[in-house]
């Protein structure tokens, strides 16, 4: 398999307080990356720094083959069309209803006219299983609709990769099934993703691969079961804490 995203030895500090201290890791092509952690140990603030949202200290990242880390602000905009970001909290704008939320990102990257983007958002809608919901406001939605909501506009744009965050946080047993569901579609339809989650029923559901960060280091990258027969003292303390699948 081919290497989409790749991440050579990144460092990130906040306040001299090292969080990220040389991880490195591939997302290839077609694959569901699961990246977990033990609470604290940046796995969001890895994800964010794909897209430029925090600024690495050291190391590179590469999309395509091609290095995007020192990108300017406004030359991640395009980058961030590519590779999207699902916000653990949906981050929808409170002031626009679904509607609004959705063909935001559309009238702002694409030429679409109003028409295609119409046609667009209900077919996305579909995909999230919400199609009656268009005309609520983000308040007038549950937690878990909000999350396939936000899920929704990430996906919008037809981004190659897709950087879900904690996607199944705080849900129900129900909406947790929506939304794995919604990411095994993706993944049959050929999406990249990198699934950052403390779930680890779901991760083994959907994930094609394990990444395991602590200590600012990668402890474990492998497949699901080379996971479960690890004998790595680091991933069986990780299973005691996080519960075993």
């Amino acid at each position: 398999m081919s290497a989409i995203l790749e991440v050579k030895n990144i460092h990130k500090s906040f306040e001299g307080t090292p969080i990220h201290q040389g991880i490195s890791f591939n997302l290839n092509e077609n694959e569901c990356l699961g990246l977990l952690g033990r609470s604290g140990s940046g796995k969001s603030v890895l994800l964010r720094s794909l897209i430029g949202l925090e600024r690495i200290d050291g190391g590179e990242i590469y999309y395509r083959g091609n290095r995007i880390d020192h990108l300017k602000e406004e030359d991640f905009f395009k980058i961030r069309t590519q590779i999207s970001y699902s916000f653990q909290n949906g981050a929808l704008f409170d002031s626009m209803n679904v509607y609004e939320n959705l063909a935001y990102p559309l009238r702002e990257h694409t030429e679409y006219n109003e028409n295609e983007i119409k046609a667009k958002i209900s077919n996305i809608l579909q995909v999230v299983k919400l199609e009656d919901k268009e005309h609520l406001m983000p308040s007038e939605l549950s937690g878990g609709m909000q999350k396939r909501i936000g899920l929704a506009r990430s996906l919008i744009l037809n981004p190659e990769i897709i950087l879900y965050d904690e996607p199944t946080a705080g849900l129900d047993p129900k909406n947790i099934e929506n939304i794995v569901n919604i990411m095994l579609e993706l993944k049959k339809a050929n999406s990249s993703s990198i699934f950052v989650t403390h779930d680890m029923p779901a991760a083994m559901e959907v994930c094609d691969r394990i990444v395991i960060i602590g200590e600012g280091k990668v402890q474990f990258n492998g497949t699901k079961e080379e996971m479960k027969q690890s004998d790595n003292p680091y991933i069986q303390d990780f299973f005691i804490m996080e519960g075993k699948a």
